[in-house]
């Protein structure tokens, strides 16, 4: 790449990032407009809801773990140690 074409690369990255930035904005203005208008929640039902999730994705991980053979899994968890420690 040249430099012209990583400047205009990154002048078209910036304008992505503003688009996306004020798009942002956007939702946050509308979602405290809609938390304005509509009454608080029950605490509890959002509480035990959060916790259904929590059980829900700590079930998966138990599930997914229980599925990878140990000894491959391990051996990519070494050579990832090494890895960082030689980039280290």
């Amino acid at each position: 790449m040249t430099n012209a074409e990583v400047h205009e690369e990154l002048l078209q990255l910036r304008k992505q990032v503003a688009a996306l930035a004020e798009s942002r904005r956007r939702q946050n203005a509308k979602a405290a407009h809609d938390r304005e208008g509509a009454e608080e929640p029950a605490n509890d039902s959002s509480e035990q809801t959060i916790r259904d999730q929590i059980e829900e994705l700590t079930r998966l991980f138990q599930d997914e773990i229980r599925e990878m053979p140990a000894l491959p899994t391990l051996a990519v968890f070494m050579l990832g140690v090494l890895v960082g420690r030689y980039l280290r």
